[in-house]
């Protein structure tokens, strides 16, 4: 599916910064770039009165966030009537809070790698190796939709070099709790595994490096590059999450699906079978506004971490919940504390997860954290939570280059 029309690059074999094998493939991507007809999308006011007419819709899909306009533009494309509404704006929440990656599962993989070759796999190595292989899928489909976003969508793709600082020829604590990984340094692991990565990702990608510490200090000043042994740096897709989702959600409304924000659903409508037959909707950004039905023959609850909530709607208030949800905080740092041109990853934070370094819009951005939490729409970051991040990324920094709090 295409999310949206890009302008591409005219000359050579790239497309802003996407390299191809071939010059064909390049001509055949332009081509479907190109190919897609672009209509007027309807004004939102005009969406309301539609989703307010008592027209039947096929589809009714609560929740505009990615995953919501995304089933609303595969629904309206495989010929069904949709509708879509957001209680808030488009991807007012978490579609918009991501790390901004398009990356292909990295930290997935090598764990996936670490269970298989541990010594709990020998005991039950058909288990183990059933497990790996359901990573390993995933994984190869995280490449496929990372080379289609970057493929597709160039006007707000592009790739990024992180680098992964390595200040010690041996890790102890091991990384992922794996003891031959202590010697990832010495022995060039990590190295061999960034190429393996390439690989899989079938060179669509810039192929990963190694920097030594003293290109580390030209490149990316701001790094403690006295301490590094050397750098490797890999390549992931980045985007902007927020536009993203905008751009799935109009390309649903420009092929014909009725969809607004702001349109919270109060309650849902059921027919004396007690099968639910359309939702009682608000127009929030209309003070005087009163609410109106929409009709439709199924819904989709696309609330993320807000599902349980979307499902007190339809089961009741003591409805058991689905969702184990966590939290995960970025703080935005001034632009001097990140080279505009590569970022950075902690592979071995203190709590054992990765911490991000990324240029974005102009600042530094920081993330994330992964919490156990209640989910909330207007979430308050725990103080503790920003100063773990601040702590985390001075680790790398150089001595003279300090984190304060008043920096976030």
């Amino acid at each position: 599916l295409l999310i949206a029309t890009g302008v591409t690059g005219a000359g050579g074999a790239t497309v802003f910064g996407f390299s191809y094998s071939s010059e064909k493939k390049r001509q055949e991507v332009e081509k479907k770039i190109r190919s897609v007809e672009e209509k007027a999308v309807p004004t939102r006011a005009q969406q309301l009165k539609r989703l307010a007419s008592g027209e039947e819709f096929d589809v009714l899909v609560v929740g505009g966030g990615a995953t919501g306009a995304g089933v609303a533009l595969e629904a309206q494309l495989r010929g069904l009537k949709v509708a879509c509404v957001e209680q808030e704006d488009f991807a007012s929440g978490t579609s918009s809070k991501s790390t901004k990656l398009l990356w292909a599962g990295s930290r997935y993989l090598v764990k996936g790698l670490v269970k298989l070759f541990s010594p709990s796999s020998i005991m039950s190595p058909a288990t183990a190796w059933n497990d790996f292989m359901g990573t390993w899928h995933m994984v190869l489909g995280c490449f496929r939709e990372r080379t289609y976003m970057l493929t597709m969508n160039p006007h707000i793709t592009n790739w990024v070099p992180i680098a992964v600082p390595l200040d010690k020829w041996i890790i102890w604590p091991p990384p992922f709790d794996y003891p031959p990984a202590a010697l990832g340094p010495c022995t060039g692991l990590f190295v061999i595994f960034f190429k393996f990565y390439d690989l899989l990702g079938k060179y669509v990608a810039p192929n990963s490096f190694v920097m030594s510490s003293e290109r580390a200090r030209a490149d990316f000043p701001q790094m403690d590059g006295k301490g590094m042994k050397y750098v490797s740096v890999f390549y992931e897709g980045e985007h902007n999450d927020a536009r993203t989702n905008l751009c799935i959600a109009f390309t649903a409304a420009m092929y014909g699906a009725a969809i607004s924000n702001y349109a919270k659903v109060e309650r849902i409508l059921f027919d004396e079978k007690g099968v639910a037959q359309g939702a009682e909707v608000l127009d929030k950004a209309n003070p005087d506004a009163k609410p109106f039905q929409i009709k439709a023959k199924k819904i989709i609850y696309c609330g993320g971490p807000f599902t349980d909530g979307l499902r007190q709607l339809s089961e009741g208030q003591d409805v058991k919940p689905m969702v184990n949800a966590s939290g995960g905080t970025h703080i935005v740092l001034p632009p001097y504390y990140c080279p505009r041109h590569i970022g950075m990853v902690d592979m071995m934070t203190s709590r054992g997860s990765f911490l991000f370094f990324l240029p974005w819009e102009g600042y530094t951005l920081v993330g994330t954290t992964d919490v156990k939490t209640k989910p909330d729409l207007h979430h308050q970051v725990p103080e503790d939570e920003i100063q773990y991040l601040i702590n985390e990324c001075e680790k790398y920094l150089s001595p003279s280059l300090r984190v304060r709090r008043r920096d976030v």
